[in-house]
């Protein structure tokens, strides 16, 4: 029994540690956008790889093909334009299929580092929208961090290893009380 109970604690152990290693991904962030009635919703990598043909130094870089929601309803991908403030700063998306600019909005720089290297930054930014109004709409825009699964794997090995103990301590307290 006692052999039994230490290779399974030996297998447990060398699984977490396989999974734990395997779990590391790039960090992604969510977005919500609200403005005049309407909430768009994407997901892109906190620090996103910028092609060399993507960006302008100073001014502004670009993401194409980016899946997107409005008001819970997935549309055509998009493509978006992230300014610095050199330009007025925010952001803007196009609707590559149908040729419409759903989000034009202007009055933060919601990355932090260079155009080629940008990292979002987190929070709820006060934006203005001119996409409805030419005079421009308050608008608001969220990022929050998506918990990485190397995070959720470390909580996951943490509560194996009570379970693991847990079940040891039944089992001696088991064989204690049958003599064994």
């Amino acid at each position: 029994m006692r052999r039994y109970l230490i290779t399974s604690c030996l297998v447990l152990a060398v699984f977490t540690l396989i999974l734990a290693t395997q779990a590391k991904a790039d960090s992604i962030d969510d977005f919500t956008y609200q403005a005049g009635g309407n909430t768009y919703t994407w997901q892109l990598p906190s620090s996103p790889t910028i092609s060399a043909d993507s960006f302008l130094p100073d001014v502004a870089f670009g993401i194409t093909g980016v899946v997107f929601f409005e008001n819970d309803i997935p549309q055509d991908p998009g493509a978006f334009s992230f300014r610095s403030l050199n330009l007025g700063g925010g952001l803007s998306l196009g609707d590559l299929i149908q040729g419409t600019f759903p989000i034009i909005a202007s009055d933060f720089q919601i990355y932090g580092g260079s155009e080629d290297a940008p990292t979002f930054l987190t929070g709820t930014f006060g934006l203005t929208d001119y996409t409805s109004d030419g005079n421009g709409l308050p608008a608001t825009l969220t990022i929050t961090a998506v918990p990485e699964p190397s995070s959720l794997m470390l909580l996951a090995t943490g509560m194996l290893a009570l379970l693991g103990l847990a079940l040891k301590k039944t089992v001696v307290s088991r064989l204690n009380v049958l003599g064994a």
